[in-house]
This record gives C-alpha cells, sequence and structure tokens, in this order.
C-alpha cells in the first residue's frame, strides 16, 4: 500500500506543471525540451521582455515567437492521473454520499488566506466549498507561506521574480536568528552553527570564516562526494571479496565431493587388491602343504607297516604265554620263537621330516606383499596427485622458477604500480579533504578513524 501511494506522489510530481504547479493542462513542449501548460506559457511571453522568455526550469532564453509543440502523450496521461484522483475522491466518499472533508498531506497554513476564504482551485472539484487554507510554496525572502491562487504575483510579476521559492515550511521560526529576529542565511565555518546578516557584522561571529548556507551545502555535498566514492572503491572491493569468497566456498564444496568420491572408489579398489593379496597368501600357504603331502602319506604307510608287523608279533607272544599244555606250549614256542626273534630285529622305519618349507614360503609371501603394496602405493599416489595438483605442479616446477623468475617479477612489479597509484588517489583525496573547509563540519573522531582505517589499507598493500 506504502508503495503504491509512494509511486502515485512520483508520478504525480512528474505530471506537475513547474509553473502554475497543479496538473498538466494541454502541455506544450518548449526548444528546450521542458513542458508546460499552454495558459503558462502565454503569460511568461506577456511578461517577457524584448521578446525573449527565458524557461523557469533551465533558464535557457527563447523567442517569444517561436512556436510550441504539443506533447499529446503528456497531456492524455495528465488527463488520465486526473481522472483516476477524481474517482478514488468519489469512493472515498461516505456511505450516504455526503463528501468527506477534504485531506491533503501537507498542514502548512497559507498566511494570506483569512479563514472564511474558499479555494478557486477547489470549484468543481470533488470536495469544493471547502475551505482551504493550505500553502503551496513558502517565499524565504517575504517569510510567509502562499496557497496556489496567492501564489501567483511571486510567479507573475517580475518584483518577485529573485525571491527564492521552497516547499511549505510548517515554522519559519526555526530559520530565524532569535538575536536579531532575521533568516539564517550564512554558515559560520569557526563555530559550525547558522548565522544571519547581522551576526556576521555586529555579532560574535564577526571576523570568523562564513559562507553562504548554498555554499556550504555545496561544499558539504562535495566532500560527501568524496566520501561516496571512497565508500563505492571499498564497497566494490567489499562485493569483490565476498564474490571470492562464495566461489571458494563453492570450489571446496565441490573438492569435498570429489574427495570423498575418489576415497570410496580407491576403497573399493584395495579392498579388491587387499582379497587378491589374501588369496594369493592362501595359494602360497596351500602349494607349500600341498608340496609335503605325499612324503607324509608315504611315512605313514611305513609307519602302519611296522605297527601291524608288532601287533601281530604281540598277539602271537600272547596266545603263546596263554598256553597251560607244556607240550603244546614247547611245540609252538620251537616253530614261533624264530619268528618272533626275527620280526623284533627288523628295525623301525625312522621318517625323514616333511615339514614346510618356511623359508621358500616366507620368500613367496614377501613376494606377494611387495607386490601388494607396490599397488597399493600406486592408487594412493595418483589419489594424491588427483587431489593435490597445484602443490604437485609447484613442486615439478621447482626447476623452472629460475628460467620465470623475470616474468614473475614484472607481474609483481606491476601490481605494486597499481597498489601504489591507489594508494596515492586516496592520499591526494585525502588531503584534498582535508584542505576544504567544508570538512571541519565533521567530527575529529570521524577523521581519525578514517586516517586509521587508510593507515591500515597502507599497510596491508605493502604487505
Amino acid at each position: 500500500m506504502a508503495t503504491s501511494m509512494d509511486q502515485s506522489t512520483l508520478l504525480e510530481d512528474e505530471l506537475t506543471c513547474p509553473v502554475c504547479l497543479d496538473l498538466f493542462r494541454d502541455p506544450h513542449l518548449l526548444p528546450c525540451g521542458h513542458n508546460f501548460c499552454l495558459l503558462c506559457i502565454r503569460r511568461l511571453k506577456r511578461q517577457a521582455e524584448r521578446g525573449r522568455f527565458r524557461c523557469p526550469e533551465c533558464r535557457e532564453s527563447h523567442r517569444c515567437s517561436a512556436a510550441s509543440q504539443k506533447n499529446f502523450k503528456l497531456a492524455n496521461i495528465a488527463d488520465d492521473f486526473r481522472c483516476r484522483g477524481r474517482a478514488v475522491a468519489s469512493r472515498q466518499q461516505q456511505p450516504d454520499g455526503s463528501p468527506t472533508t477534504a485531506k491533503t498531506p501537507v498542514s502548512v497554513p497559507c498566511d494570506y488566506c483569512s479563514p472564511g476564504d474558499t479555494s478557486e482551485a477547489g470549484k468543481g472539484e470533488p470536495g469544493a466549498g471547502v475551505v482551504v487554507e493550505v500553502a503551496v510554496k513558502t517565499c524565504l525572502k517575504c517569510e510567509v507561506s502562499m496557497c496556489q491562487e496567492h501564489m501567483k504575483p511571486h510567479l507573475e510579476l517580475p518584483a518577485f521574480r529573485e525571491h527564492p521559492l521552497t516547499e511549505p515550511l510548517g515554522d519559519l521560526r526555526k530559520r530565524k536568528c532569535p538575536q536579531h529576529d532575521e533568516m539564517y542565511r550564512y554558515y559560520c565555518m569557526d563555530d559550525r552553527v547558522c548565522v544571519c546578516n547581522a551576526c556576521t557584522i555586529e555579532g560574535g561571529h564577526a571576523g570568523h570564516t562564513i559562507k553562504t548556507l548554498k555554499n556550504t551545502m555545496k561544499d558539504l555535498k562535495g566532500s560527501l562526494e568524496n566520501q561516496l566514492q571512497k565508500v563505492d572503491r571499498k564497497l566494490n572491493k567489499a562485493e569483490k571479496n565476498l564474490q571470492e569468497q562464495k566461489e571458494q566456498e563453492r570450489l571446496n564444496k565441490r573438492f569435498l565431493e570429489d574427495s570423498d568420491q575418489r576415497v570410496t572408489a580407491l576403497g573399493e579398489v584395495l579392498q579388491v587388491h587387499l582379497e587378491g593379496f589374501l588369496t594369493s597368501l592362501r595359494d602360497c600357504s596351500c602349494s607349500h602343504g600341498v608340496e609335503c603331502g605325499p612324503s607324509i602319506q608315504r611315512n605313514i604307510a611305513k609307519a602302519v607297516q611296522d605297527q601291524s608287523r608288532l601287533q601281530d608279533v604281540h598277539s602271537g607272544i600272547q596266545t603263546l604265554a596263554q598256553e597251560n599244555d607244556p607240550f603244546r606250549f614247547l611245540e609252538a614256542y620251537k616253530s614261533s620263537s624264530k619268528n618272533f626273534c626275527r620280526q623284533l630285529k627288523k628295525p623301525l622305519f625312522h621318517p625323514e621330516c616333511a615339514c614346510v618349507d618356511s623359508d621358500g614360503l616366507a620368500e613367496s609371501m614377501e613376494a606377494k606383499q611387495e607386490d601388494f603394496l607396490t599397488e597399493v602405493h600406486s592408487h594412493v599416489s595418483h589419489l594424491i596427485n588427483e587431489l593435490c595438483p597445484v602443490v604437485r605442479e609447484e613442486e615439478d616446477s621447482g626447476g623452472e622458477e629460475e628460467e620465470d623468475e623475470d616474468d614473475d617479477d614484472s607481474s609483481d612489479g606491476d601490481e605494486q604500480e597499481e597498489a601504489e597509484e591507489e594508494m596515492r588517489s586516496e592520499e591526494e583525496e585525502a588531503v584534498h579533504d582535508q584542505s576544504e573547509s567544508a570538512d571541519e563540519l565533521y567530527s575529529p573522531e570521524g577523521q581519525e578513524d578514517e586516517e586509521e582505517e587508510e593507515e591500515e589499507e597502507e599497510e596491508i598493500h605493502s604487505d
């Protein structure tokens, strides 16, 4: 709602004639490019001297005989805005149809209007008949506020041509010197206060540095413009730094995502290699164990033969020992004792060691380990080179630094010259600002803060 009202106010300002301060009626375009109502242009021509009149906006001189072209598009826009204003005013009426009291954003009364007067500008418009004692301009020389009707002499009579008109001022006493009852027209640079003409002659400001309010404002605006330029430069640097850091943040985020993906892929590759390495270790141990298998089986077979033979002897001896008949015992002993002795005299089988060749197994496993570690080192080195290309490039280009030393020195010199030039420009601006008396209106604390900031910038550039 507030935005709509602001836009409507801006549009009304653009559609207001600078002479009559009313919406354009039959606007015509002067050769200088400014628009005025046809009646206002005719009034200016009637007041002209020597057949020439000046544009109230740019003060460019024009011949009274020069033809002016009607601005049809501007006229249509002004008429449409006027109709919409009347429609809005009619919608604001009370439900019973009686018009509401006219409301205006300006509450400064006209000093010429009596309480019973009626504004002619309101005739025929919504709210006509309501007393309108609203000023549209204030004359600083006459020290009065005037409505549109009573302002016409200031616009038409040559005697008021040099009178300065401003927006309506509600309280002119604030612009008056309480000691001499005169309007403030000057500014004391020593005491930093507004003064009147009498203050500069007989008051306590005699001999001080005095400037007109207009020139003081001009100096202040110039100083503010310099400050604005400095702020713009620093703002550009801050925005540049912000964009660089955001870009760095984006690159860092992408780096984290990329590194996570690469490390995950490396883990999968290393897992495959680890499984292959463990399989190779199993194959090594199995191959060495299988080589011992036939020898162990042969030893077992021979041990089984010795065991079977001795068990037979053991069973025969036990059977013979259990015989109770002496004749049978002697007959059996005679026939089997020699066999027992012969079997007992046979030597037992002594197997050779059939254990795993630990030295050969160790060498084989160490070879597999070296192959596995070589693969791991290769993959990890590849990952490091991909994640840290800048570091690798700097290490690889260590031998080329001497060849590129001249180029680096020249580029560093260019950057240093740019930094020094910027510092010189800032110093010149600072000296220029200090030489202007308008800067005295600023507090010493603010100047000290600025000097500290400039010193910090110079230290940064020097580093």
